[in-house]
């Protein structure tokens, strides 16, 4: 299945996971992390769920999905143990223009990735929704190559970058300069956890700069 990437911002934004177990509260926990505003729809729900409810972090409806319990927002988790009900609630959420997730199967809009979380450093793994144990065993592997230096180095690229823009306005030469000056050194000094030796790289490179 093909899929087209994106990073979606969900922050203050309504979101609603219908189901109320471990796997709804998974989906809760990430929409939470991401700054959503979450909703979610179901008759039971798990003990971590109610701790998330009487914290006040999220709005519950006890009461079993129906069309009319949604409204607005941006996207929809259907997120219940029973993949005929998750297809109604699919079909009846895109009626009413959400983004779909059907835990159970791909009969929806997106899959969630595997993730692996670095501060504003995020890289995910997809399957294109054909094997979520694969794209966690591919996480798990890569987990230890990606530690919190990527996100330090990622705050030295940030202040540089703008720096780059007063010194060099035009976008052909900062797009040079990306391209020259992220080498494969950078990454060797990424993986030794060499942040300042990181920043001395990069500020030669543009000192250096002659476009």
């Amino acid at each position: 299945m093909k899929v087209y990437p994106i990073n979606l911002i969900v922050e203050n934004k309504k979101c609603v996971v219908v189901g109320g177990g471990k796997v709804a509260y998974r989906k809760i926990c990430g929409l939470l992390e991401a700054g959503a505003q979450v909703e979610v729809i179901a008759p039971e729900i798990c003990a971590e769920i109610s701790k998330l409810v009487d914290a006040g972090k999220i709005k519950l409806i006890r009461e079993k999905y129906s069309t009319e319990k949604i409204s607005d927002g941006l996207i929809l988790i259907a997120a219940t143990d029973d993949a005929e009900v998750n297809r109604f609630i699919a079909e009846s959420a895109r009626e009413k223009n959400f983004l779909v997730n059907v835990v159970t199967d791909f009969d929806g809009d997106f899959t969630v990735p595997s993730k692996i979380v670095r501060g504003d450093f995020m890289l995910t793994i997809s399957t294109g929704g054909n094997s979520p144990a694969f794209s966690k065993f591919v996480r798990e592997m890569l987990e230890t190559e990606f530690d919190s230096n990527f996100d330090e180095g990622l705050k030295i690229i940030s202040e540089l970058r703008r720096e780059v823009k007063k010194i060099l306005p035009d976008d052909k030469a900062r797009t040079k300069f990306w391209r020259e000056g992220l080498t494969p050194e950078i990454w060797q000094l990424l993986k030794s956890g060499d942040i300042d030796g990181l920043k001395k790289y990069l500020e030669k490179k543009l000192c250096d700069t002659n476009f």
